[in-house]
């Protein structure tokens, strides 16, 4: 039954990724092809798997089973409930994504300028299966069901923490946008029929706790930090560096404030 579920999905997948490359979707069709998506997942199963299990096998190609996510090298069940946290092998704190980057550097053999490359292979494109997003989901799906649990007592997290705080709330760019204009007040706000989460709802966990989270206007998951650059882009701030220190204390700031919230990835998005 799951073969088969899987099968229709690859299929949904396919129709999909023909209709946008003759014409972008509406809104209308994205609401429709979510509502498809989601009843499969009804039954069981998420696009997110496919990447999954690509990630397995990248993930013991490029050695991270030699890496510690905060757990011991190589353990990974429950590593994203507890990040950023502060690594002493690297000085500094990290989330998923910046350790993941550290980890190909010290373990694949990596030079930044190659895991830059690595982490961005997919942006701006669609219908693209990279093993690096793949890495992140299988990592971060073996966090499914536990509470995120950032450890703010920790003098380097809680300074990640406030930094990435004042980031969320500063007015930068030709626009004068910060995070909180579309992600802060009480009022409910809509970008294409699309609910906006607010940090002021209480709704930061409900965001976090999904990513990476597939598009099915993409045909693809998208990561946290591209997230982070897409945001950026939008508001027309300076180009967002992947594994950067902002996107770190961003990081801290949006899972600290999430605390308590259990991990259930892949999301679903338009």
């Amino acid at each position: 039954m799951r073969g088969k579920v899987l099968t229709g999905l690859v299929g949904l997948m396919l129709a999909g990724s023909m209709m946008a490359s003759s014409q972008d979707l509406s809104p209308e069709e994205e609401i429709k092809q979510v509502q498809e998506f989601n009843k499969l997942m009804a039954e069981g199963i998420n696009p997110g798997e496919i990447w999954a299990e690509m990630g397995k096998e990248a993930f013991k190609k490029y050695n991270l089973d030699k890496c510690d996510f905060g757990l011991g090298p190589g353990k990974i069940e429950g590593a994203l409930a507890q990040l950023p946290r502060y690594f002493p092998d690297a000085g500094k704190v990290m989330d998923l994504e910046t350790r993941i980057g550290w980890c190909l550097q010290k373990y694949a053999n990596m030079k930044p300028e190659e895991v830059k490359k690595f982490v961005m292979q997919c942006w701006g494109k669609s219908q693209c299966m990279g093993e690096y997003d793949a890495i992140v989901m299988y990592i971060s799906m073996a966090s499914n069901g536990q509470p995120i649990k950032v450890n703010l007592k920790d003098p380097h997290v809680k300074r990640m923490y406030e930094i990435g705080k004042r980031i969320f709330y500063a007015r930068v760019g030709p626009w004068d946008f910060n995070c909180a204009t579309c992600h802060a007040g009480t009022k409910v706000s809509t970008i294409r029929a699309t609910v906006l989460w607010s940090m002021d709802r209480g709704e930061v966990g409900k965001a976090v706790s999904i990513f990476p989270k597939y598009l099915v206007r993409w045909y693809q998951p998208m990561t946290m930090h591209y997230r982070y650059a897409e945001c950026m882009r939008q508001m027309r701030w300076p180009t967002f560096e992947p594994h950067s220190d902002l996107g770190v204390a961003l990081s801290t700031f949006l899972y600290g404030s999430a605390n308590g919230t259990p991990i259930k990835v892949p999301g679903i998005g338009r």
